[in-house]
């Protein structure tokens, strides 16, 4: 028996827009409170969100359907805000001890690079075109 669910899952496989302007609109309020209140932080939640559904939009054609559209999305949400977590975990500790360095080594030049890959900036610009 064909569902509503079964029937959004094959039109967001076959590349339909609709079909993602209707996941959209169904979840994005579930996906940002999700975000917010791992975050508690309105950009970030707001990034997380726009991020899920990038992610949704790249792999819905490996989706098994072992669980609801709707649990899959929320694991993906989870995992998105933990890596996030995690990313400004390791960002803290880095700036801890660049601090050090900086104390140590205070002869006025900057010691690290930041450096973004343009193959991202790539890829990110593309993604916001979709989106």
């Amino acid at each position: 028996m064909k569902t509503e669910e079964t029937d959004l899952i094959e039109r967001l496989t076959a590349g339909d827009e609709s079909a993602f302007k209707s996941l959209f609109d169904l979840y994005k309020s579930k996906i940002y409170n999700t975000a917010a209140g791992f975050l508690t932080n309105e950009s970030e939640a707001e990034d997380i969100t726009q991020e899920v559904f990038i992610q949704v939009f790249k792999s819905i054609r490996h989706f098994k359907e072992n669980s609801t559209l709707s649990t899959w999305i929320y694991r993906i949400t989870i995992s998105k805000c933990l890596d996030l977590l995690r990313q400004k975990k390791v960002k803290k500790r880095l700036a801890f001890i660049t601090e050090i360095f900086e104390k140590e080594n205070d002869d006025g030049k900057e010691h690290f690079v930041n450096y973004e890959h343009t193959g991202i900036d790539a890829e990110n610009r593309e993604l916001s075109k979709i989106l």
